[in-house]
């Protein structure tokens, strides 16, 4: 499938598979609610609770902070062959809103993208 349509996966329905539980074990101090912004797809809203995925959604932008990146770099951070550090510090990625958040919640999610990569699926061809 192609990076749109695999985009649209990713949040649609491989993160809502997540909703409800640990996103990484004992990770319960990481509470925010961010937003990422793919060029030229749209943009989710995240809310994570004590470590737990509660909110997934598409639409305006809602938090304190947000990421915004192109398709070929978040499928790369979500397949754990790019680290979201590197995509900012390359200027892949640009951080909205409370920076130092943005990076402490970068950070813990790295180790769920390593956890959790996204897989290569037929929607990329």
């Amino acid at each position: 499938m192609k990076s749109e349509a695999a985009i649209q996966h990713y949040f649609n329905q491989y993160l809502p598979g997540f909703m409800g539980q640990p996103l990484i074990k004992g990770l319960l101090s990481l509470s925010a609610a961010f937003w990422i912004e793919i060029a030229g797809q749209g943009c989710w809203s995240l809310t994570i609770d004590k470590g737990i995925l509660t909110k997934v959604t598409e639409g305006p932008q809602s938090g304190t902070f947000g990421f915004r990146t192109d398709c070929e770099t978040f499928l790369a951070v979500a397949k754990n062959t790019l680290s979201p550090q590197k995509s900012f510090f390359t200027g892949k990625t640009k951080i909205s809103g409370n920076f130092y958040e943005a990076l402490r919640t970068a950070t813990a999610l790295e180790e769920f993208f390593q956890r959790y990569p996204y897989p290569k699926t037929d929607l990329e061809g």
